[in-house]
């Protein structure tokens, strides 16, 4: 009984980690366009509540992925201009498909010249950093309690375990082969609900990574389109 108690209390571990060889093979249908020549955001060491494989890193960094003009203003300024607004809402989207969105930057920049053209092209980059950046924070957020919660249910069916152990198990007594079929059939759900949630984990991991993916290869087709000479 002491083995399988400690059993469960590693399941949030090991479930973990024996998922992760199937979810390293998957590619990301973002991976076109992000090649991985940008500089990654920093590991956050020592991170409590993680449970993916890959370390939680920082924040995104501006400087990281943009190398035109400053985009202090553009910051501020960008929710200020519709056709911003409306090209942001058009090709942050995850479910847009990366060269669909790639193409209507380019679509986009056509249409400027000269000094308005950097200015409304940084303002969009400073859009898509932005809505992009709220995203993957929010998913990390999303992942963490993720983790406390799986955390909860093992440790709940930890404490079910330790309570059968105290029940004997060849009792005739009506009352306790109530409570004791009562205790295993809530851990029954249990690992039924834990290994389904931890099935979704590899999926659920890779999304902060396909965001920095997308903003990067954003952040590329706008600086191209800078460089272009109208």
């Amino acid at each position: 009984m002491t083995e399988m108690i400690h059993t469960v209390r590693l399941l949030a571990a090991a479930g973990i980690a024996s998922l992760f060889a199937a979810a390293a093979l998957a590619q990301s249908s973002e991976t076109p366009g992000a090649t991985g020549g940008t500089e990654q955001p920093t590991p956050v060491a020592g991170t409590a509540e993680w449970p993916c494989e890959a370390p939680l890193r920082g924040e995104m960094s501006i400087g990281a992925m943009w190398q035109g003009p400053d985009p202090a203003a553009a910051q501020e300024e960008w929710r200020k201009t519709p056709a911003v607004v409306a090209l942001v809402n058009e090709i942050a989207p995850r479910r847009v498909a990366q060269d669909e969105a790639l193409a209507g930057v380019r679509r986009f920049a056509a249409g400027y010249q000269g000094e308005e053209r950097a200015k409304i092209l940084t303002q969009v980059f400073a859009g898509v950093f932005e809505t992009l950046s709220s995203e993957r924070n929010q998913i990390v957020r999303g992942i963490k309690r993720f983790y406390r919660r799986q955390e909860a249910i093992a440790h709940r069916m930890e404490e079910g375990w330790k309570m059968l152990g105290e029940i004997d198990p060849n009792t005739t007594d009506p009352g306790l082969v109530e409570q004791r079929t009562a205790i295993q059939q809530q851990i029954d759900w249990d690992s039924r609900v834990f290994d389904d949630r931890q099935r979704l984990l590899p999926v659920v991991c890779e999304q902060p990574r396909v965001i920095e993916q997308r903003v990067f290869a954003l952040s590329r087709a706008i600086q191209e389109q800078l460089a272009v000479t109208q």
